[in-house]
């Protein structure tokens, strides 16, 4: 079961990635193919598969994801165990190369779809590519942010400096580098333009190439704007749960298609094309659940009071439901306000609102982006998060060294081949900058760093004046005074979308977390060496096999449930495949029409009407309720009359751990989630909703 819910995980985890002398900007050439002239519907869709730059998967790079200590004192807070170390990940080349990093855009984690497409597309350029994600990512937050106050430009690539110059000793004897460049998107671009900066200063790295893609000019003013989009939604807020369900609804029905879909993709536009409304609401919800999870870790961590009571410790099996409930209704200019401000105010006595905005600028550093020569930009002339004048100035200060698109909104573009190609023109062509120190950089070929080298004074942590670690309780088991959150829990009694039934939640959330552990110290290791050792063409062969094998399944469920179109098309289906396709080998029946139906005993009891009773996390398999197990426990029974039995499975031991271990790898494979990528502290909350309500889709439908 959880590994059939987990394609879905894109649905709640869409995080918008938020996020120079003068001449004349280079302009995209007159015939520029980018269907969409929609901002909004650009910046929901992308860019469809056939206009996309076509850079090798995953599988096929030596990808390498590794953990760093960013900090060897810090103590983070039990309820966010799993971002104690840095998460980042590495694609390297066989022979010396050139080594870029790529930072992420707001709440974007290092594995983001965005992140992970332009590793590919520059590994496939020739360069190593780190990726890192953004400051405001809570496993950035609780595990490498020196205040735990992400969102200050200077302060956060500060933070993002100091990780860059510790990769480079985690990974100096791996990796062969022959110099470095920097690249991000969003917000991340605005963060590399201030790392750009402060390595002018510092010639720890000498950019040849820094590439900015859509930035923000003016931070503070853009997420303004995206705050403002979450009031879109029509009929308003009161509206939100409908317009949630009927977004779902819009999803599940391409999922039950089997199509690699993500939830930001373009099936809104099955059926129908959606109104400038939805989508709007649609990023505004986005960025607000960005916004939600970086709040809460910022304030879990701090101990600051402002949604978790103050010295209030949270252990691993505490509901936080209610602190989601709390923490979504939480917008930027909420956090700028009553956390963020007042925070460097403390750093700064006099420090005015203005002046704090104003930091939060690229015209803050105007003068370094008009005289730096190896800073270029990528922008779009429709960027929804830009305001009026902003792609005019934007002109102004890079000038030749800006591409302005006529169209993309924001980073909608950011795939398209021609987009792709020009970035990857502009990396080819940086050397080494003015300036580099006479010894090789610390991460550079065949350089021995010692261990004992601190990193570069520029980044040495300065201690958060506003940040507590949370209390431990003493010898005599007291603690500190619980000071209740100055933004208190709202109204009981009242529904919410994220509302689900669990009554064993803390034994839920302890399973939860077992299957996390399991998860990445066993099954992803068995499942990286298959995919290590085994070509790719052979992979899809094993996964058409057991998907042939399911169909049986699928065929009897929906016989129970009378439904004989249904049935008829997946027994179709599966002829056509057990004998075209050899036993399952090949699918030759969805190219036919006949795409895969997923049906289980627990969807047949469902379609009887009987509820799903509690909320129940099952060990290893995950997300189920009472009657799903239920139903589980039936389809176990049939597949071994079916299976197990006549193939003397369970008289022959060795295969039949053979077989059972097999289809767990190639599920494990063929699903694309990971415990804790978004770090989120809600997932386990998001992940409970969104199974809930797939399942009631898959009933219905």
């Amino acid at each position: 079961m959880i590994f059939r819910v987990f394609h879905s995980w894109g649905a709640l985890t869409l995080a918008l990635s938020l996020l120079f002398p003068c001449g004349q900007a280079l302009a995209a050439k007159d015939d520029y193919q980018y269907p969409f002239a929609d901002p909004y519907v650009a910046t929901v869709i992308g860019t469809p598969k056939e206009l996309q730059a076509t850079p090798p998967p995953s599988a096929k790079i030596n990808l390498r994801e590794r953990e760093l200590t960013v900090f060897e004192d810090r103590e983070v807070p039990p309820i966010l165990w799993y971002s104690k170390k840095l998460r980042y990940s590495i694609a390297i080349q066989e022979k010396e190369a050139p080594l870029v990093f790529i930072i992420a855009g707001v709440g974007a984690g290092y594995r983001d779809s965005q992140t992970v497409f332009l590793q590919r597309a520059l590994y496939q350029g020739g360069f190593h590519v780190v990726t890192l994600s953004s400051p405001t990512h809570p496993n950035f937050v609780a595990s490498a942010s020196t205040s735990g106050i992400p969102g200050h430009l200077r302060e956060d690539a500060r933070d993002l400096y100091r990780v860059m110059e510790l990769i480079c000793r985690d990974i100096h004897e791996d990796v062969k580098i022959t110099g470095y460049h920097l690249a991000g998107y969003s917000l991340g671009a605005s963060q590399a333009a201030f790392i750009a900066e402060m390595d002018e200063e510092r010639h720890q790295f000498n950019f040849g190439r820094v590439f900015l893609i859509n930035p923000p000019v003016d931070l503070y003013k853009s997420m303004l704007i995206l705050d403002d989009m979450i009031k879109k939604i029509p009929g308003g807020a009161e509206k939100f749960e409908e317009f949630f369900d009927k977004a779902f609804l819009a999803f599940s029905n391409i999922y039950q298609l089997n199509e690699p879909v993500d939830f930001a993709g373009g099936f809104l536009f099955r059926g129908g094309k959606p109104d400038d409304k939805n989508l709007i609401a649609l990023i505004g919800l986005s960025f607000r659940l960005s916004i939600a999870s970086m709040a809460f870790t910022s304030d879990v961590y701090t101990n600051a009071g402002y949604i978790k009571p103050k010295n209030l410790e949270l252990s691993t099996t505490d509901s936080l439901t209610d602190y989601f409930k709390v923490a979504d209704q939480v917008s930027f200019s909420d956090y700028f306000r009553d956390v963020f401000f007042p925070y460097f105010k403390e750093q700064t006595p006099g420090l005015t609102e203005k002046q704090l905005i104003d930091q939060l600028s690229l015209k803050s550093i105007e003068p370094f982006l008009r005289r730096s020569r190896n800073i270029y930009l990528a922008h779009n002339v429709d960027d929804i998060i830009l305001a009026p004048g902003e792609i005019d100035y934007l002109r102004g200060v890079f000038g030749p060294r800006a591409m302005i698109y006529p169209k993309g909104g924001h980073c909608g573009n950011m795939e398209h081949k021609e987009n792709v190609a020009h970035m990857l023109a502009i990396l080819k062509e940086g050397e080494p900058g003015e300036g580099a120190p006479e010894t090789a950089p610390a991460c550079a070929a065949n350089q021995t760093v010692p261990a004992e080298t601190p990193p570069s004074e520029f980044t040495v942590p300065r201690p958060a004046a506003a940040a507590e670690v949370p209390p431990k309780k003493g010898k005599t088991g007291e603690s500190r005074e619980i000071i209740p959150a100055r933004r208190p829990l709202l109204k009981p009694g009242l529904s919410y979308v994220i509302d689900v039934y669990d009554p064993a939640e803390t034994v839920n959330r302890a399973l939860y977390r077992f299957n996390a552990t399991v998860d990445e110290y066993l099954l992803l290791p068995l499942t990286r060496t298959y995919e290590f050792i085994t070509p790719v063409f052979l992979q899809n062969r094993v996964s058409d096999v057991y998907s042939n094998i399911s169909d049986i399944r699928n065929f009897s469920n929906a016989l129970a449930q009378l439904r004989f179109r249904r049935t008829a098309d997946i027994f179709t289906r599966f002829l056509i495949n057990t004998t075209i396709g050899i036993a399952g080998i090949w699918d030759p029946a969805t190219r036919l029409g006949f795409p895969q139906h997923i049906e289980d005993f627990g969807q047949t009891l469902g379609w009887y009407g009987l509820k799903p009773g509690p909320y129940i996390v099952l060990p290893v398999l995950g997300p189920s309720n009472l009657r799903d197990t239920t139903g589980l426990a039936a389809d176990m029974t049939a597949h071994y009359f079916y299976l197990t039995d006549p193939t003397d499975m369970d008289r022959n031991i060795e295969a039949g751990v053979a077989y059972s271990g097999m289809f767990i790898i190639d599920k494990r494979h063929t699903v694309p989630f990971r415990y804790y990528q978004t770090g989120s502290p809600f997932e386990y909350d998001l992940i409970r909703l969104l199974y809930t309500k797939k399942r009631e889709v898959d009933i219905k439908q």
